[in-house]
């Protein structure tokens, strides 16, 4: 993969050589060692693994933290994972590290498994290692995020977290692969890459469905999609070049375009890492079994050999926008896609593949049977940056309806998606853009029965004080 077509890599800094003997240091009460001779590599090891492990789509490139994950139990903010000794990791050791990664347990307090050290925890001592060397070696950052963890009572109670680890930590029986390739693949995907986190169904306790292991699922209101092999609702009939190209740029054959937490993952993460891990990743999802979500009726990607040349001559699209808006049988679907979309996309559809506006016809966005990614995508556009080369496309949440967002959406997909037909409504769009948060019923009934034990513990040391005190009274009467 030429390197013209990724992301331009973090620089490491000029003062990594002069800070091998601070973290020699820091390192030595650890049992962790390091000789100047080899602290570049190690640090350049550690970067990788950070970025592998998608560290900086949560905590940011600064390592500040601040994002803000949405659980069925509330809010969870990334954590400030700096050098700083007041408001982020400093004063962890290298084994405080390891406890993180694998046992969700920090010197101070216990994680919850919105941070994935159910994945984490297969991670090699020696990619910890090198880990913890590069997190130490990075500006610390004095202030926390802005926001903060706070969830609502017996939750925010995080020696509850010991009582999930013990029922969901130790049960899951991932794939180990004898082939090196597959094995190396396996790694990425399933432990530093953590992809099952977000892919994989998740039960009322939060933990991952392994026996639906990658088969798609709900995060932050965006669908996380199906990863396994079938050839509809997963990714087999994707090319091993597509889901390279995807990985490393967050787009495909110019039909398939990362959005979402997604972008933010290959922004951070996988646009980092080298040809050979992208096509171990590649081999290794091609071994997932199939899982059939039967919610996808057409392919979602189309054939390399069926997709249509999209390149468009110089004034095309302005002079297809002139003959448009000229035309006075318009219907008001038309309309809003003229008016909102074909200045970039092309009145028919075709884009400009040149100047990197995607185009519409056959993308795949609008070929899903779930419209939710879409539906997010019309709402609050794509900031510029989000992905390499990619222009900024604005959100019509604030111009539009929820009417005119759901007319908008059944256009393009009926029109360039290939579908039959599309019925989205203004309550689909009021539900994607607000989806239901409800807690699941045995975490409703855990809240309650915790409450009425609270209650209940109250009642009885009420109980016990008014007895002791009834008790002394009566003692000093009789005497």
């Amino acid at each position: 993969m030429p390197r013209s077509t990724r992301f331009l890599k973090v620089q490491y800094r000029a003062s990594a050589r002069l800070a091998a003997a601070f973290v020699a240091l820091m390192l030595a009460g650890s049992g962790f060692s390091a000789s100047a001779e080899t602290r570049p590599s190690i640090l350049e090891q550690g970067e990788y693994v950070a970025r592998a492990s998608g560290c900086m789509s949560c905590h940011g490139e600064d390592l500040s933290g601040g994002y803000q994950v949405e659980t069925p139990m509330g809010t969870i903010v990334a954590s400030n994972i700096s050098p700083s000794r007041e408001y982020g990791i400093g004063g962890y050791d290298r084994d405080d590290l390891a406890a993180v990664l694998r046992r969700g347990v920090s010197p101070d307090r216990r994680l919850y498994p919105a941070m994935p050290y159910a994945s984490y925890r297969g991670m090699t001592d020696a990619d910890i290692d090198a880990l913890f060397v590069w997190l130490q070696d990075q500006p610390p950052v004095e202030e926390a995020p802005l926001h903060q963890t706070d969830l609502p009572f017996p939750f925010n109670i995080r020696t509850g977290v010991i009582a999930w680890n013990a029922l969901f930590l130790g049960s899951r029986e991932l794939p180990t692969p004898d082939d090196p390739v597959l094995r190396r693949g396996a790694y990425l995907v399933d432990h530093l890459g953590h992809c099952g986190e977000c892919h994989t169904p998740r039960s009322d306790f939060f933990a991952m469905q392994d026996d639906r292991y990658l088969a798609g699922a709900e995060i932050d209101g965006w669908l996380a999609p199906n990863l396994t092999s079938d050839p509809v609702s997963g990714i087999g009939a994707w090319s091993d070049q597509d889901l390279i190209d995807y990985l490393s740029t967050g787009q495909a054959g110019n039909i398939v375009q990362a959005a979402g937490p997604m972008a933010e993952f290959v922004r951070h993460g996988t646009s980092h890492l080298d040809d050979d891990d992208l096509v171990a990743m590649v081999a290794y999802l091609r071994t997932i079994p199939a899982i059939d979500t039967r919610d996808q009726d057409i392919p979602l990607i189309v054939p390399a050999a069926e997709r249509e040349d999209s390149r468009h001559h110089y004034g095309q699209i302005r002079e297809e926008l002139r003959v448009a808006m000229a035309r006075t049988d318009l219907t008001e679907a038309e309309r809003l896609f003229v008016g909102h979309c074909a200045a970039c996309h092309g009145v028919t559809g075709q884009g400009q593949p040149q100047a990197f506006y995607p185009p519409l016809v056959q993308n795949a966005a609008l070929r899903r049977a779930d419209s939710r990614n879409l539906v997010q995508v019309l709402l609050h556009g794509v900031p510029a940056g989000k992905l390499y080369r990619m222009p900024a496309m604005p959100g019509f949440a604030d111009e539009l309806s929820n009417d005119e967002i759901a007319m908008l959406a059944n256009y393009t997909r009926a029109t360039f998606g290939g579908r039959q037909d599309s019925d989205l409504t203004a309550g689909d769009v009021i539900r994607i853009l607000a989806p239901d948060d409800a807690m699941p019923t045995p975490l409703r009934i855990l809240q309650v029965a915790a409450w009425i034990g609270l209650v209940g513990l109250f009642v009885i040391v009420s109980l016990l004080i008014w007895w002791l005190v009834r008790r002394r009274r009566h003692k000093r009467q009789e005497a």
